[in-house]
């Protein structure tokens, strides 16, 4: 089930990147994290999933594209900390909402979002432990950003 969330959540944010920014993906990675926790430096948002599967999603972007999103919204040079919070949950809620709602239009399931946890840092550990992941990382001219998507183990 991992696989095809991860697909669908895919598609919903290259539509989303590209009708709303603009910008296109250069290149994509998937990978099945090794570890329960990994590093990261920018804005990470985590949303959970409740419904039929218990999980999460994970959703990541690097500084220098968070700010260009955040200049194309706003047409202003400066970018603060808070206006790249708030893009940033705007456009994650957006990820993991229709996402949801492909999920239930494709599999019949019955999978809500909770609300978002958003964090902008240098060097944060995230830990996502008992959740079987798979993440797709997106690079793009002006940065990046990742996907990952998690189901409680044994689902």
């Amino acid at each position: 089930m991992i696989d095809e969330v991860l697909k669908i959540a895919d598609s919903v944010a290259r539509n989303i990147l590209s009708e709303n920014f603009n910008i296109e993906v250069k290149g994509t990675e998937e990978s099945i994290p090794e570890l329960d926790e990994f590093w990261y430096s920018g804005i990470v948002g985590v949303l959970g999933t409740i419904g039929d599967l218990k999980g999460r999603v994970i959703i990541g972007i690097d500084f220098n594209l968070c700010a260009h999103l955040v200049r194309m919204i706003y047409n202003e040079d400066v970018v603060t900390n808070n206006d790249m919070l708030e893009v940033s949950y705007e456009m994650f809620n957006m990820i993991v909402g229709n996402t949801l709602v492909e999920c239930k239009n494709t599999f019949s399931t019955a999978l809500r979002p909770t609300p978002p946890s958003i964090f902008l840092g240098e060097n944060m550990l995230v830990v996502s432990p008992k959740i079987q992941r798979k993440k797709i990382e997106y690079i793009f001219e002006l940065g990046k950003m990742f996907i990952e998507v998690g189901f409680e183990r044994g689902m």
